[in-house]
């Protein structure tokens, strides 16, 4: 293995975080992305959806070939290879799966080749692939996976945040795909867009302050009232409230859309471990992913 990456997940802030306002993400240690390097007579491509030559790549490559010409570009040591992708993170489902690819391709060419590069490029890097699968990235899944560590985001700033609390955070996939590019546009268009927007932005620095004094019952809350400007936005979905009320039926505190939303993942909080994994018992057909936030410190 030449370069990894790992997943993310934004806690608090999904798209309020595109009109300016901070947010919450970790990275995800559950999943991740990985890629191998072989050297080759020409540029091709190993991945599920494609195998074959970059000349003749399919449209759900697109961002990485650009990602791969500014490479070239830039660095004038690299020479052909193979370039063979393995991700276990489900595609559109609002955990960070475009960047986190896009930042393992980064990650092995940087080692392959001994390119030297700074977090700060890869970060330029990763947004020439992100744009082109969002539109126009918030940046944030970028950063989080870029700096594989809990942060608060306010485009430009990065800062790192201290989590202090217990408690199990449980990814749900709702077995629906997420429709980021269509839920920004959407969102950008809705007449009450600056109310929700306003409130969802208001509830990080509650989430924060929850995260950092061990708080699960507030963060629960957060999570619950930022789901439902989510909701009152229109990016949920039929699958994703059924399944919603079938993770409070397991004991979930909070539940609530992470990512793009339009279907993808729920994230849920429990208190303790116990519960978390009888819940994912419970729901065995939705896949799932734990996390112990203690461990994230």
């Amino acid at each position: 293995m030449d370069g990894k990456a790992l997943a993310k997940i934004i806690l608090i802030g999904e798209h309020s975080v595109v009109y300016g306002h901070p947010a919450i993400a970790i990275p995800f240690y559950a999943l991740r992305s990985e890629v191998v390097l072989t050297p080759h007579h020409e540029f091709v491509f190993d991945t599920k959806y494609y195998e074959g030559p970059v000349a003749d790549v399919v449209y759900e490559l697109r961002g990485l070939v650009a990602l791969l010409n500014a490479l070239k570009e830039r660095y004038k040591t690299i020479t052909p290879v193979i370039i063979s992708i393995r991700s276990n993170l489900p595609e559109k489902s609002g955990l960070g799966s475009s960047a986190s690819v896009a930042k393992a391709l980064i990650d092995a060419f940087n080692n392959f080749f001994k390119l030297g590069m700074s977090r700060e490029q890869y970060f330029e890097l990763l947004k020439i692939s992100e744009n082109i699968y969002h539109q126009k990235a918030s940046g944030i899944d970028a950063s989080t996976i870029v700096y594989e560590k809990p942060i608060v985001y306010q485009n430009p700033h990065i800062s790192p945040i201290n989590l202090n609390i217990d408690g199990y955070l449980v990814a749900f996939y709702s077995n629906t795909n997420s429709a980021t590019r269509d839920a920004v546009v959407h969102v950008s268009t809705h007449p009450f867009r600056d109310i929700h927007i306003n409130g969802l932005g208001a509830i990080t620095a509650n989430a924060k302050w929850a995260l950092e004094h061990n708080n699960i019952e507030v963060l629960s809350e957060m999570f619950n009232a930022s789901h439902e400007y989510l909701r009152a936005l229109g990016i949920s979905t039929p699958a994703l409230e059924i399944l919603r009320e079938e993770i409070f039926k397991c004991g979930a505190l909070g539940v609530k859309i992470t990512g793009g939303g339009m279907g993808g993942c729920l994230i849920a909080l429990f208190k303790d471990e116990q519960k978390a994994k009888e819940a994912q018992l419970s729901l065995e057909n939705y896949p799932s992913w734990m996390v112990n936030l203690r461990l994230l410190t």
